[in-house]
């Protein structure tokens, strides 16, 4: 079947757009029941900069637990294509932590309050130590001295750490093992077309609910003659992207044997000043041992 690439960022904001997907692609991912979500539009970005481009989106989610509990948490997406200068997604991150929702507390009133954070990142490069196309970085509480695990959770803590999710698209594992990788399939690149990158010709499991929802959306994106467009602009930021790091990469290479030469010159002028001090210490000890020969020459002849 033949669908638009999701890795382009106008195409996955398209998708996510769509929030009954956004809702069941983030309960698939998280594992729990994601009972409602909400994005709002001033919340969802593409942060432009030099070498980094980020899709951001920032859902406010309730989350049904599998022991019954009902929390409301903040889950922030993050999708770069290139690698990335981590400081932005700190600073992403940051902003996050600053803000206040309606939560009920334990009066059962209404209260601003900051809600727990998970991070979602879908990444389009690899990860040099880490060969899971999934990886989930989870907490637990455990006491240093007896290395005992706590079963506890505490908010206090809860709202200064934070769980996260790493998706290499890279290293999705060619055949679907689980209903996971069953919905990651559509965002891998093993089914890019060689003739048109904007497009996919998925093969994969065609049976899950979820991916049908999917595929039928980038369906309709691949025949939108303005998402086809803002794919090519795309593609042109990418150009300039790459031309950028090939020209900071040269100027780098031409600095570093810039530099590379210089250490070369110092330590030539080093070794010269240790020769020449070497040849001076040499002299000295001439001078000294000619001066004690003249002074046993004086004794000698001393009447």
């Amino acid at each position: 079947m033949i669908i638009a690439n999701p890795l382009y960022d106008v195409v996955f904001k398209y998708l996510l757009e769509d929030v009954e997907i956004a809702r069941e692609l983030l309960s698939t991912i998280l594992g729990e029941e994601v009972q409602s979500v909400e994005v709002k539009p001033q919340e969802t970005s593409t942060e432009t900069s030099g070498d980094i481009r980020i899709l951001r989106f920032d859902f406010k989610a309730v989350i049904k637990k599998p022991n019954g509990e009902i929390s409301k948490v903040l889950i922030e997406l993050q999708k770069a294509k290139k690698a990335f200068d981590v400081m932005r997604f700190r600073r992403y991150l940051g902003d996050n932590y600053r803000k206040e929702d309606d939560v009920l507390n334990n009066k059962g009133e209404l209260e601003k309050l900051p809600l727990p954070i998970i991070t979602i990142y879908f990444l389009g490069f690899p990860l040099n130590s880490i060969q899971s196309g999934v990886v989930k970085i989870n907490r637990e509480y455990r006491d240093v001295v007896t290395q005992e695990i706590l079963d506890i959770k505490e908010d206090f803590v809860e709202l200064l750490t934070h769980d996260s999710y790493l998706i290499q698209v890279r290293k999705l594992a060619k055949a679907a093992r689980n209903k996971l990788e069953r919905v990651l399939h559509i965002f891998s690149p093993i089914y890019q077309s060689t003739k048109d990158k904007h497009q996919l010709d998925f093969q994969g499991d065609t049976d899950d609910p979820l991916v049908k929802k999917m595929l039928d959306r980038l369906g309709r994106a691949i025949a939108s003659e303005e998402i086809r467009d803002l794919m090519d602009v795309e593609d042109e930021l990418d150009r300039i992207f790459d031309r950028e790091m090939k020209k900071k990469d040269e100027i780098i290479a031409e600095k570093e044997e810039i530099i590379a030469e210089k250490e070369e010159i110092i330590a030539e002028k080093d070794k010269l000043l240790i020769e020449e001090k070497k040849r001076a210490e040499e002299e000295i000890q001439k001078n000294l041992e000619l001066q004690r020969q003249i002074e046993e020459l004086k004794k000698q002849i001393k009447p």
